[in-house]
């Protein structure tokens, strides 16, 4: 696990390093990581240890961890911070047409069919969006 603090939008997952294989083994491990990869992935090219797959959640990580073991490689799965799907950031509020601060608050109106009304927090108007 790194030394720095979790952010408010990061949960726990794993990265899967791949640290050698078994010997004849190789086409096993080479089918099994173009299965888990986007990329296909030459094993006579690739520097051990190999990031097989990074910042994925933790089941995730444990299946690959599987599937590569019982194709002959060796594996490590690593702690690592994962930003978490989560809904877009809030819209901007729009600015006040009086002085130009966008430092507006939504104002409370009355009924279900009022338009939303915005106050401006520096000049004090209240405006219609």
């Amino acid at each position: 696990m790194s030394d720095r603090t979790r952010r408010s939008d990061e949960i726990l997952g794993a990265n899967v390093v791949v640290t050698g294989w078994s010997p004849g083994r190789e086409g096993e491990v080479a089918e099994t990581l173009d299965l888990l990869s986007k990329d296909p992935v030459d094993l006579t090219e690739i520097e051990l240890p190999y990031l097989a797959l990074a910042k994925v959640s933790i089941d995730r990580a444990e299946k690959a961890r599987r599937a590569l073991e019982a194709s002959g490689a060796t594996v490590e799965v690593e702690d690592a911070w994962v930003t978490r799907d989560g809904p877009p950031p809030a819209a901007a509020r729009p600015p006040c047409p009086f002085c130009g601060s966008t430092k507006t608050q939504p104002y409370t109106h009355a009924g279900p069919g009022a338009r939303p009304s915005m106050k401006c927090t520096t000049c004090g108007q209240h405006f219609r969006v």
